[in-house]
């Protein structure tokens, strides 16, 4: 797809009437039939114990998030607070990592998210685990991927040295967002730089999109994807809000559904040969229940923590179900389009 094609769906998906949006649904549902096999895939990482009628995932270690910061972050963004870290384990220095590798090889995990708190600048102090990461590569076997924050040339190639299976990253497509929700003095240009470095260096990335990232509204996620349709990336990954407590989201509303679906089928219009998912965070109950069923009908390769109303509208679409206990990101490695 062209560039201009693919900025004109994109328009089109986030000006259009609610009743297009439904045809849209099913325009990017054959898309994706169009250019993948008739699989969706469902991840289950060890951030979360999970029961379902389809699936068990109770061990811990089997895909778990790792913080190199503990739970200590700079930033505080409204929408987190660094709450986030404190499911996280903690590896401060570069052998606590590997110990905590070593157990979830032990314990039959398949790998490991590296991420952690953001210094003030928003980048994620990775720099001293490069050479770790690269031994657990070499000697436990294990994936690894790891959340970025904003990515300097150095970050890029040590990355690219250690050999992770991928990087990912909020993309973020408004200056008021990054000065208002993420208190970061940067501009949407240094993470569109980010993924360009990122490509340069041969690190494959999933950049992360959140929608309703702006106290619940739609603010820059147009944007954002614009960005990303311009580079090189192994997989696309859509989250959305969840206000969360003893934040300053707290009681905020999430953002409407219909928001959320017209960034999904913007990305399958704009991506279409790029493993499209649909990430860990977004809300629950009733609200993920509709996002899920919408989202599969909307053409998404893959599912974290899919509800019992994802699992079932997979196998009303005629879908075959894969699943898979680590996380989506590693999607560009099995979804073959």
């Amino acid at each position: 797809m062209s560039e201009d094609h693919g900025r004109r769906a994109v328009d089109h998906c986030f000006e259009c009437s609610l009743e297009e949006l439904r045809e849209l649904l099913g325009a990017a549902g054959r898309l994706r039939a169009r250019n993948f096999p008739r699989v969706v895939h469902f991840y289950f990482p060890g951030m979360v114990h999970f029961e379902a009628s389809f699936h068990r995932a109770v061990n811990p270690y089997r895909f778990p998030a790792v913080s190199v910061t503990g739970r200590k972050c700079a930033l505080n963004c409204d929408h987190c607070k660094g709450t986030l870290l404190k499911n996280m384990l903690s590896a401060e220095r570069p052998e606590k990592l590997y110990e905590v590798a070593l157990k979830v090889r032990d314990e039959g995990g398949s790998g490991i998210l590296v991420s952690g708190g953001s210094l003030p600048d928003g980048h994620v102090p990775l720099k001293n685990f490069f050479r770790v990461m690269r031994r657990i590569k070499d000697e436990l076997g294990l994936n690894i991927v790891v959340h970025t924050g904003l990515v300097d040339a150095e970050t890029a190639e040590g990355l690219a040295s250690a050999g992770v299976d991928c990087a990912m990253m909020d993309v973020v497509g408004s200056n008021e967002t990054i000065r208002e929700i993420l208190h970061l003095n940067r501009r949407v240009e240094d993470y569109v730089r980010s993924l360009e470095l990122l490509e340069d260096y041969g690190v494959p990335s999933a950049p992360h999109i959140v929608v309703g990232l702006h106290r619940g509204t739609l603010r820059g996620e147009k944007e954002a994807l614009l960005s990303i349709c311009k580079r090189g990336i192994a997989a696309l990954v859509i989250v959305v809000l969840m206000p969360l407590n003893s934040t300053p989201t707290t009681g905020s509303p999430s953002p409407p559904l219909s928001d959320a679906l017209r960034v999904i089928v913007a990305a399958r219009m704009a991506k279409p040969d790029v493993p499209l998912l649909l990430g860990c965070a977004r809300p629950r109950g009733r609200y993920r229940a509709a996002l899920d069923v919408f989202s599969v009908k909307a053409g998404v390769n893959g599912v974290a923590y899919p509800s019992e109303a994802a699992y079932h509208a997979a196998a009303r679409s005629g879908l075959s179900v894969k699943l898979h206990d680590e996380c989506c990101s590693l999607a560009w490695k099995e979804v073959v389009a």
